[in-house]
This record gives C-alpha cells, structure tokens and sequence, in this order.
C-alpha cells in the first residue's frame, strides 16, 4: 500500500508557526509516496503570503501536488482578479494550475476548480467544467491498470451530514458520472475545514480541515493520512492535540468490482 499525506487550506497569513514546523516534521516521519495540497494556500492572495507558503512546500518530501482554491484568487481587487488571476501564484508557486504527477503506484491529476466569478451569489463556490472532466479522464486513461488513480481539488465532491448545507463544487453530479468510467479511486478536497471522507457516486472522497491556520470551524487542525492500494483504502484524520497530531477517526474502504463501498468505521485509539 501506498502513502498520501493530503493537506488542505493552509491559509498563510493566518497560519500558526509552530504548526507548520510540525506539519512538516510530521509528513517527513509518514515518508509518503505523494503530498497533496487541495487548495488556500493563502488568506488574501497576498504575494507575501504565497512566498510563505512556496517556503513551506520546500520544507515537505517530494513529490507534492498542489492545487489553488478560492482565496488563492485576488478578493476585491478587480483589475488583478479578472485580469491577472493567477499571477502571484505564477511567480512564488508553479506555472501549473493543474498539476500531473505519475508515480510507480499511482497517478494524481489536479483540477483548479476556483472561479473568477460565478452566477452564484457566493463566488467562492468553484466549478468543474466538461473540458477539465475530459482531460482528467483522458489522464487516468493512460494510467498502468494498477495504479492508484487519484483527483485533487479545492472544492467538495460530498457533504457530511454536518455540511449539508454548503454547496457541492458545481457540475459535481455529471463530473462523478464521468470520473467513476475514468476509474478515479481518490478524490482529495478542502474548502470547509472539515475532516470526513465517504463514498459519492462508487468514488472515495477524501475531505480534510485546515492544516496549520488559526481559522478553525468546529474542529482543530487536521490533515489526512491515507494508505491505499488499488483495493483496499485507509484514511485516517489526523487532529492536532496541543503536542502533537493524533489519529481522530479511521475510515475503511474496499473495492467491489468497479465502486468502492465503507467496510468499517471506528474511532481509532488514541
């Protein structure tokens, strides 16, 4: 089985020093096979802040995916929000929005679900559109047959009952119709700083809280710790205790036939 350390909203400029420094001491003790980043890098898309947040990914063991969210995006600054977008993280981060990583038991595809606007009141919804599902699906296509076939993006795929009130990422039913064929296996998001992970549309999905920033929303820091193979998945939400990162919750997963399905679920020793 393979190793993921998957991160999410790490929002530098509200970031907690000493959380960081033992993020990174943590992930390097995990030794994983992929780091993923779903999105907010940064608070206010501030050049200061993406600088801090290209030192931070520096820090992590290679490779690390990463993927912009919605305050990676300029806030009210329209010329550099609809002109510019993605300058700053041009500059400090990658040229890449949609990063590609294939390893020798997986291949991780990035999709930049963040919007300049919407026709939803609250842009900080995202979308995924029907080219973005077509080139992912063309990238898991080219895949080994026994490679891991993993998605990452900012916005959620599924909603706990606790957040079922926000919205989904828009077009997230046809993109689940789509990615399911594709046999995607993972799909890793942020945006709601909230850890929990189950099954939409025979895929798994994977949500993690905000890693290292003081915006907490009912639940302290948290990554995830995932191992997987292309049947069997263990995704464990790894909460900051004051000392040091704990397992909080465990997640089984094993696959039949083409869908994956829950086998278990127990809260993990402490």
């Amino acid at each position: 089985m393979m190793r993921i350390a998957h991160l999410s909203d790490l929002h530098f400029g509200t970031h907690l020093p000493r959380l960081a420094d033992a993020l990174s001491e943590e992930i390097h003790r995990m030794q994983p096979a992929l780091v993923a980043l779903s999105g907010d890098l940064t608070q206010r898309a501030r050049p200061q802040e993406f600088a801090a947040a290209a030192d931070f990914i520096r820090m992590l063991p290679a490779p690390v995916l990463v993927v912009p969210g919605n305050h990676d995006l300029p806030g009210w600054r329209p010329l550099r929000r609809f002109i510019h977008p993605w300058r700053d993280w041009r500059r400090h981060l990658s040229s890449e929005l949609e990063p590609c990583i294939a390893g020798q038991q997986f291949i991780a595809i990035g999709v930049n679900t963040a919007r300049r606007w919407g026709l939803h009141p609250d842009w900080s919804r995202g979308r995924i559109n029907a080219d973005q599902l077509a080139h992912v699906a063309r990238l898991a296509s080219g895949a080994d047959p026994s490679s891991v076939r993993i998605l990452v993006a900012h916005h959620p795929f599924l909603l706990s009952t606790a957040m079922r009130r926000r919205g989904l990422v828009g077009g997230a039913k046809r993109a689940l119709s789509g990615l399911q064929p594709a046999r995607i296996d993972l799909i890793l998001g942020g945006h709601l700083h909230q850890s929990y992970a189950g099954i939409a549309g025979g895929i798994v999905v994977a949500q993690a809280g905000t890693a290292i920033s003081s915006r907490h929303k009912g639940e302290p820091n948290a990554f995830n710790r995932i191992e997987v193979s292309p049947h069997r998945m263990q995704i464990d939400a790894m909460q900051w205790n004051s000392t040091g990162f704990v397992v909080a919750r465990r997640r089984f997963f094993e696959r039949s036939g083409l869908d994956w399905r829950a086998s278990q679920v127990r809260a993990a020793d402490r």
